[in-house]
């Protein structure tokens, strides 16, 4: 290993991992050279004396120079530059799965861009290419592009075990953050439905990490049905109860719920009045909503509107954009809470 003199910042062990954490933010952090421990201090590499303004002192000192490896599939794919310019920056990976889309004019590259991924990320076992949504479930229409050619896989998040076919199943991996969120808002007791359930995502980390009464966990795909008892087992849950059908049909069986998810982005607003009459007074509904940008507001009074309707107030109490679905287009996730008679 060579080593070469390198300026660093001299940081008590007990603030090295936030100050490097900082460095990394600012784009201070020099990942060339690898970082050294002296007793009670750590020397952490930097690329400008900038760094110094976090209040340590700079010094130079001998470090080992890290051997770099290429994390941008973009920079290894053996296709023209002015293609290279275009291919995609985000993707979904899912368990050991990846999943890319690529415009139109591009997809005769797809193989370049399969083999491009599978050599940046070893632990990959498979590469597949989007091409949009299929069938009565609207899964991804994918095309296997690298490895192995099953896109079955076990996804990992926040301590759960997912078994999920994202080309059999609905599955969002950019949710999961949102799915740790609702799980810290169920308190103890409560009776949950998670109407358009999947393989069991919300249901599973809400049981995993909260102590329901029961979580009704809901989907008319069979393959998501067989997938999420899998899931329950594996995960070693057991409020969470797996219904196979229509939502509408289901929650005609059930008596009321403390909070109803409802998470099928394309049309879970079409249900929205079929939640709201199973919904206790109290009680929340996460409903979450593919739309333009600048129709949200205007969507949130019309919830308003029909809540008034059927003779309830309700209170939107939280409105955020998740992710980008298209120039003009988002998902959002709405929290509305039932207040009263009205």
């Amino acid at each position: 290993m060579t080593t070469v003199c390198a300026l660093c910042l001299k940081v008590p062990r007990g603030k090295a991992e936030s100050t490097r954490k900082k460095l990394l933010e600012l784009g201070l952090l020099d990942i060339g050279r690898r970082i050294r421990c002296e007793g009670d201090v750590v020397l952490i590499p930097t690329l400008s004396r900038q760094a110094e303004e976090l209040g340590y002192e700079l010094a130079d000192e001998d470090l080992e120079s890290r051997e770099l490896i290429e994390t941008d599939y973009r920079n290894v794919a053996e296709v023209p530059d002015d293609v290279r310019e275009r291919l995609p920056t985000s993707f979904d990976v899912i368990g050991d799965v990846a999943i890319v889309r690529l415009e139109d004019d591009l997809v005769d590259h797809a193989d370049k861009v399969g083999e491009a991924f599978m050599r940046t990320f070893p632990r990959l076992r498979t590469v597949a290419l989007d091409q949009g949504v299929k069938g009565e479930f609207r899964v991804r229409d994918l095309k296997v592009i690298a490895g192995d050619p099953s896109t079955e896989t076990i996804h990992q998040e926040y301590g759960i075990r997912l078994k999920v076919d994202p080309a059999r199943e609905y599955f969002n991996p950019r949710l999961a953050n949102e799915r740790r969120r609702i799980a810290s808002l169920v308190k103890d007791g409560e009776k949950v439905v998670d109407m358009f359930a999947g393989v069991g995502p919300f249901s599973i980390m809400i049981a995993k990490h909260a102590n329901p009464a029961v979580v009704y966990a809901m989907d008319i795909n069979h393959d998501a049905v067989e997938h999420m008892k899998e899931n329950i087992r594996l995960n070693k849950v057991t409020t969470v109860v797996p219904l196979e059908g229509d939502a509408v049909e289901l929650l005609s069986g059930i008596v009321c719920a403390d909070r109803i998810i409802m998470n099928l982005p394309h049309s879970a607003r079409e249900y929205f009045a079929d939640a709201l009459t199973k919904l206790n007074m109290g009680g929340t509904i996460h409903l979450y909503i593919i739309c333009e940008r600048d129709e949200i507001d205007k969507i949130a009074v019309d919830l308003s509107i029909e809540a008034r309707g059927m003779g309830v107030r309700i209170c939107l109490d939280r409105i955020e954009e998740l992710k980008t679905y298209s120039p003009t287009m988002s998902v959002f996730a709405l929290d509305i809470r039932l207040l009263d008679w009205c």
